[in-house]
């Protein structure tokens, strides 16, 4: 995985986490409910190599998985803050 495609992940998932904290503060979302969709998207991206471009399909989901533990991180910190 190139540096450009690595800053189009973590954008697009400090995204989420900014978007999912929103919505858990105005009340449209629960913490819980957002932590379960972390959740869901962290089991999404476990690698399935297939082929020849399985080193790079498991990079990308090693780059995806620690992106969104620190959104689940920043979720948690949030939920603990109040």
């Amino acid at each position: 995985m190139d540096d450009i495609a690595r800053g189009i992940a973590s954008a697009t998932l400090t995204l989420q986490s900014v978007m999912l904290q929103a919505l858990v503060h105005k009340g449209v979302l629960s913490r819980e409910e957002a932590l379960e969709i972390v959740d869901k998207c962290v089991e999404l991206v476990r690698p399935t190599p297939a082929g020849e471009d399985a080193e790079d399909a498991e990079e990308v989901a090693e780059v995806a998985q620690e992106c969104l533990e620190q959104v689940r991180e920043g979720l948690a910190e949030t939920a603990a803050r109040q």
